[in-house]
């Protein structure tokens, strides 16, 4: 009760306490596992009984795992405590970002809380609506040229801009600041996603003061209704059921003493961070360091070869992106002299329109960002909404301040002649942006291609072996598209090793063969093939 209240929660719970807990019991666990996988390792399978074998193999199997999963967690003892405030006290800029209206690291933030934390115990957990801190916003910036769409003014619930997380939560820090807000340490963004997985540990939970009974399947749906329609017009806190639910949820994990629920909820915790559903940034460097090498922080990453990522960006879209699937396909093609031509098609399906939620039943509105190698040049883009944005005010006239990093991107992009196609650099990246529309019940697929910046050839003199490799980047908050990859090269080029092992391997052409993996994006997901000649 008192942290939904944003006050002192006294001495009850420390939850690096109970960290520390789960950490002795995970480190019995693995010394146990690591024990029982040695002795498997010794057992010939011809001596277990018939009906005991495909038990045995299965252990033998999943025990390596396991052992992995639980050493990962114990490598990052030193991240969770500093998190937790076990190096001092800690004040974070907790973001709640509704992937169901995607923006940029997540979705759009609609709350914000104040997390203060020391020795695992907190302080203060003060939630609101974001746009009682904007409205404190004395300072007049001009919003990126996609966001005066809807907006006149820049300010916090528009700041996670850029898809390179840590540049987007300086900005969100900043803009708190001004809004007369404390200095943090760090911020810290979860989507929807996480609380119906943790709602699947606690079970369901009564909010009797709204008549509702919270669960994993609902949650979204009783939230949305609760925050867009069903909350108090006199008392105008629509994001209040949010303050109500998210004590509850700390109370039946935390506070019953069930360790089981502990560390399932650790689990959630984990698997949200590698798919980027929780975002962290440090101001430490140390530690901001410790959660990169871990995945964990959404920065646009370095690569030697091919990468993509497609940014989705709702702006004045509602809720849709709740009712889209979306599939990348992506083709390399290897020409004969080596150089690498790349199709990207993307195919959004709007599978709203008959459903009883009105914000699902709206046209799809997306800036469409897709992130290229620095360097690629654009053959042609087809499918996208042509689109020209006009300023709503004289921002000169009106004196208001330009940010330094959205105005250096936008004097540097370019406008293709043929597909009036954004072109620019952000993040060590090309970047190809259109606007992108798809009405309820439609299908919209967008097509782009373009030459890439370095070449595969083969020369049995100077360079007899060469690869390809290509690193696909998940959006944050994305729930994960679909994502279908062929590599097509010569006949003449011979593979000697790729990376995953399951890629499908067949004859494109009389002349050419394709490598082809349809897998899900729901982790950012890297390929790699060597060749040689034939």
């Amino acid at each position: 009760e008192n942290i939904k209240k944003g006050e002192n929660v006294g001495e009850d719970v420390s939850y690096l306490e109970i960290f520390q807990k789960s950490e002795n019991k995970i480190k019995e666990a693995t010394s146990f596992l690591k024990s029982a996988q040695n002795h498997l390792e010794e057992v010939n399978i011809d001596d277990i009984p018939e009906n005991l074998k495909d038990k045995f193999s299965f252990l033998k199997r999943v025990l390596p795992e396991a052992n992995l999963i639980l050493s990962d967690f114990l490598k990052e003892e030193k991240i969770f405590t500093d998190v937790l405030g076990g190096n001092g006290a800690r004040k974070y800029l907790f973001l709640f970002q509704n992937n169901q209206e995607m923006r940029s690291t997540g979705g759009f933030i609609g709350s914000y809380a104040i997390l203060d934390i020391s020795n695992g115990r907190v302080r203060k957990f003060f939630i609101d609506g974001i746009f009682n801190p904007d409205g404190q916003l004395k300072e007049n910036i001009v919003p990126p040229v996609p966001i005066q769409k809807i907006s006149a003014g820049w300010s916090l619930h528009d700041s996670n801009w850029f898809p390179d997380f840590p540049v987007s939560a300086e900005k969100a820090i900043r803009f708190y600041e001004k809004t007369g807000g404390p200095t943090a340490d760090g911020v810290i963004t979860m989507t929807p996603t996480v609380l119906k997985k943790l709602l699947k540990v606690t079970g369901p939970i009564d909010l009797s003061e709204y008549g509702i009974t919270i669960t994993g399947e609902n949650f979204l749906e009783k939230i949305q209704y609760e925050t867009e329609i069903g909350y108090d017009k006199e008392l105008n806190q629509p994001k209040k059921i949010l303050a109500d639910l998210a004590p509850k949820i700390l109370d039946k994990i935390f506070n019953q003493g069930n360790l089981s629920n502990v560390a399932e909820t650790m689990n959630i915790i984990l698997e949200s961070l590698n798919e980027k559903h929780i975002l962290i940034y440090s101001k430490n460097w140390e530690i901001e360091k410790n959660l990169s090498d871990n995945g964990w922080t959404g920065e646009i990453l370095e690569t030697k070869k091919d990468y993509l990522s497609v940014i989705n960006t709702n702006i004045n879209g509602f809720k849709t992106d709740g009712v889209i699937e979306e599939k990348i396909s992506h083709s390399a093609e290897i020409q004969e002299d080596g150089s690498v031509v790349d199709t990207v098609t993307i195919v959004r399906e709007h599978k709203g329109g008959n459903t009883p939620y009105d914000w699902w039943n709206k046209v799809n509105v997306d800036y469409m960002r897709v992130y290229v190698p620095k360097g690629a040049k654009l053959l042609s883009a087809e499918g996208q909404t042509r689109e020209i944005n006009t300023p709503p005010l004289d921002y000169d006239a009106l004196k208001f301040k330009h940010d330094p990093q959205v105005e250096m991107e936008e004097n540097s992009i370019e406008i293709d002649k043929e597909s009036k196609t954004r072109i620019y650099e952000d993040s060590g990246k090309t970047v190809f942006a259109n606007w992108v529309y798809v009405s309820p019940q439609e299908t919209v697929k967008i097509k782009y291609s373009y030459l890439l910046p370095f070449r595969v050839d083969l020369d049995s003199s100077w360079k007899p072996i060469n690869s390809y490799s290509v690193l696909f980047q998940k959006q944050s908050g994305s729930l994960g598209s679909q994502l279908d990859f062929e590599l097509i090269f010569p006949e003449k080029y011979k593979i000697i090793w790729n990376y995953p092992e399951t890629f499908k391997n067949e004859n494109f052409s009389k002349q050419k063969k394709k490598f082809s993996l349809e897998t899900n994006l729901a982790k950012d997901k890297f390929m790699a093939i060597s060749f040689m000649n034939n």
